[in-house]
């Protein structure tokens, strides 16, 4: 699947990170490298190859602490580091390694998968360490190891240990078997139409929240539900994971979050795609790849 952010291949090094001294090795290695994003999210790209910035570590060790980068794994064997750079920072920053600060979906776009995967890993992981600096079960604050995959209480007495979360949200292409059935918000850019997508809640199956979901929005009952795949969604920290889903009533009634909906035959899709009378989620999403599947599985050809 070619979605963005799903091509990731990194040795994390998960057990090895926990010890602070093999952290200490890692960042002293002559090979280790570093990339830099913005306490924004935004992603440093180099210029004028506008590929990621992708540096030595070993120009940026005199300036800054190792507590400020977070240890992202080993690419090609190499250790792979994260630096956050605060706005008063990121200017100086720009100029003097002629880099680019740029919105992650832009650069998702022209970056290559490998690279795209290690920035979404990179700023989800920096959201969380953001929205983690106090504990939440009594307030004090915290202390980031396991090369920033943990956050540990500084209460002795709680001595909590908070981990990254990821949430988990289903995304579905409906369908009856020769219509497919695409939403709107009324956010969204004009005449973007996408399939639905919601939130998982505890309790509850993948399946379920498909079912749940989809009626909540467009009044539709859903039976058979089959899994596709998934996507690493960093905006902040989600996982969608891909359904096609199979619709057993058809009439619409708009919820609170969707503004429109409407069904398609594939030839009214790609007509009105065609004519931009509608507009389709970017190639970057597993939304448009579930668009396209169900195009190209009902018509033999591909969506284009």
């Amino acid at each position: 699947m070619d979605f963005a952010f799903s091509a990731l291949v990194l040795d994390r090094a998960g057990e090895a990170r926990q010890d602070a001294t093999w952290i200490e090795g890692r960042f002293e290695e002559r090979d280790a490298r570093v990339l830099v994003l913005s306490s924004e999210g935004r992603i440093l790209l180099a210029q004028p190859g506008r590929l990621l910035l992708d540096l030595p570590l070993a120009l940026l060790r005199e300036r800054f602490h190792l507590t400020q980068f977070s240890f992202l794994g080993r690419e090609r064997g190499a250790a792979l580091f994260a630096l956050t750079l605060d706005a008063a920072a990121l200017g100086d920053f720009n100029r003097e390694f002629n880099a680019e600060d740029v919105d992650l979906r832009v650069a998702a776009a022209e970056l290559p998968a490998q690279q795209a995967g290690v920035a979404a890993f990179a700023r989800s992981l920096a959201h969380w360490q953001s929205r983690t600096r106090y504990c939440g079960s009594c307030g004090a604050a915290t202390i980031l190891c396991s090369g920033g995959h943990r956050a540990l209480c500084s209460n002795a007495a709680c001595a909590i240990e908070h981990f990254p979360r990821t949430d988990a949200a289903m995304i579905a292409l409906v369908h009856d078997g020769n219509r497919c059935l695409l939403g709107r918000q009324a956010s969204w850019p004009e005449r973007r139409f996408s399939t639905l997508a919601g939130f998982l809640e505890p309790g509850e199956t993948l399946e379920d929240c498909v079912r749940r979901e989809v009626f909540e929005e467009v009044g539709v009952r859903i039976g058979a539900c089959d899994y596709i795949g998934s996507q690493p969604w960093p905006f902040p920290a989600s996982l969608m994971l891909g359904f096609m889903a199979r619709a057993e009533s058809f009439d619409i009634a708009l919820g609170a979050e969707i503004c429109e909906a409407r069904w398609f035959t594939p030839e009214q899709l790609v007509e009105q795609w065609r004519s931009q009378q509608i507009k389709l989620s970017p190639r970057l999403s597993i939304s448009r790849h579930l668009i396209e599947r169900w195009y190209l599985q009902m018509t033999g050809t591909a969506l284009a």
